[in-house]
């Protein structure tokens, strides 16, 4: 089978894994932020912090094995996995390692710095996931899951993705991970900053450089 792709597809191909991958990176140094600002993480970072801590192994490790049985659990409720789920189950977890053991990111001392640290953090996810969507390559796979679950029970995506994130906090609490006011705060503020995610990568659409990119053949 012989496949003819044009320079403005490869050209258009290439841009849209640039911006998946650097989602990527982006939301992992985020979650190393959070992480080192001691203030509580995300809910489903509480989750992979305890079961890192159970288990001794990485927590880029655990969000790898979680993402796969995610992406598992989700396709018997018949939500086929995109490429961007399994580059995102594979490397999100692959970039959190990376950060954490390049170690250019410190852990702050005084309160002040870890608040600093902390919106750091939130800013980086939601920009981070921002310019992971924007290509359209596929649905991560805890959104598969929240997508899997509205199917089978019919309830709100709202109601499904609300109960997943406190069931996920809890069991990590009692497995010992980081559950504090920083969680509470990034459920309530992360929906802010990806909206500004968004703008900025419109921003960046409407530029001449990314015109002459995605347009030029």
């Amino acid at each position: 089978m012989k496949f003819n792709y044009s320079k403005l597809t490869i050209r258009r191909t290439i841009l849209r894994y640039v911006a998946l991958f650097t989602g990527l990176f982006v939301i992992a140094n985020g979650i190393v932020f959070l992480i080192n600002a001691n203030l509580g993480v995300n809910p489903w970072d509480v989750l992979h912090i305890g079961l890192a801590n159970q288990f001794g192994i990485t927590i880029g490790r655990v969000t790898q094995i979680i993402g796969l049985l995610l992406i598992v659990v989700s396709y018997f409720f018949k939500v086929r996995p995109n490429i961007g789920t399994i580059l995102n189950m594979i490397f999100l977890g692959l970039f959190i390692d990376l950060v954490i053991g390049w170690s250019y990111v410190p852990l702050p001392q005084p309160l002040p710095d870890k608040i600093i640290f902390f919106i750091i953090g939130i800013v980086l996810f939601g920009f981070g996931v921002a310019f992971y969507i924007s290509p359209k390559l596929g649905a991560g796979p805890r959104d598969s899951l929240m997508l899997a679950l509205t199917r089978a029970t019919k309830l709100r995506v709202g109601l499904i993705r609300t109960i997943m994130e406190v069931v996920v906090a809890t069991v990590g609490y009692f497995l010992g991970g980081p559950l504090g006011i920083g969680t509470v705060i990034f459920a309530l503020t992360l929906g802010l900053f990806m909206e500004a995610g968004f703008a900025f990568v419109r921003r960046i659409q409407k530029t001449a450089l990314y015109n002459r990119i995605w347009n030029n053949a």
